[in-house]
């Protein structure tokens, strides 16, 4: 299945927006009771109706997301990006150390592999058009989550998916303006955003 009917499969369309750059806001074709993640849900749907076998997730914390894309897709083999290091936000290296354990707890079940490693560090490991699809949910301030599109968007091949979460100002402004410059200077059009409290955007690579 392509893009275009996987899309219109799981989801419809709340508004199609008449400006220049702007997503069109997707929610679930069925009923269904999921909160936060109802959208994460549709689009792991989307993908393993287009047979995705092969993914990247940068930034996979507890490994919830990483979980639903392997439940729902049992042929997807994923790899996630996370270096558990500490930062800003989460300064405690034995605070990290405990994520990653739980993270490979929850991902023991499935065809996912975690490096532990930086985004830009993984980039070269992985061809250009080799992947099914990328999920950019990584360090949410504007350089770099410019520089995981920049360096991630080209493994993506023609016909796959690109996605990243947290458009919203309650993470803080970077994703939305680097979203917004990247979609708007590669001229990306359209491209969607799940109607969640942590919205999805997300659009087919051409």
């Amino acid at each position: 299945m392509d893009f275009q009917a996987a899309l219109e499969k799981n989801f419809k369309f709340k508004y199609r927006p008449d400006r220049r750059n702007l997503p069109i806001v997707t929610i679930l074709r069925r009923s269904r009771r999921h909160g936060e993640v109802a959208g994460v849900i549709g689009l792991a749907e989307m993908m393993r109706d287009m047979e995705f076998q092969v993914g990247v997730e940068i930034g996979t914390y507890l490994g919830d997301s990483a979980s639903i894309w392997c439940k729902t897709n049992p042929n997807l083999n994923l790899t996630c990006v996370d270096p558990y290091a500490p930062y800003t936000g989460r300064r405690s290296t034995s605070t990290q150390e405990s994520i990653y354990q739980a993270a490979c707890e929850a991902l023991k079940p499935y065809r996912a592999t975690i490096m532990r490693v930086a985004s830009m560090e993984a980039v070269p490991t992985f061809a250009d058009d080799s992947l099914d699809f990328v999920f950019i949910d990584g360090d949410h301030l504007f350089d770099p989550c410019m520089m995981d599109l920049i360096c991630w968007v080209p493994k993506v091949r023609k016909g796959g998916m690109v996605l990243l979460h947290d458009y919203t100002v309650m993470q803080g402004p970077g994703v939305i303006k680097a979203v917004d410059a990247y979609t708007h200077c590669h001229s990306i059009s359209p491209w969607y955003a799940t109607m969640d409290y942590t919205p999805t955007v997300f659009w087919e690579q051409i």
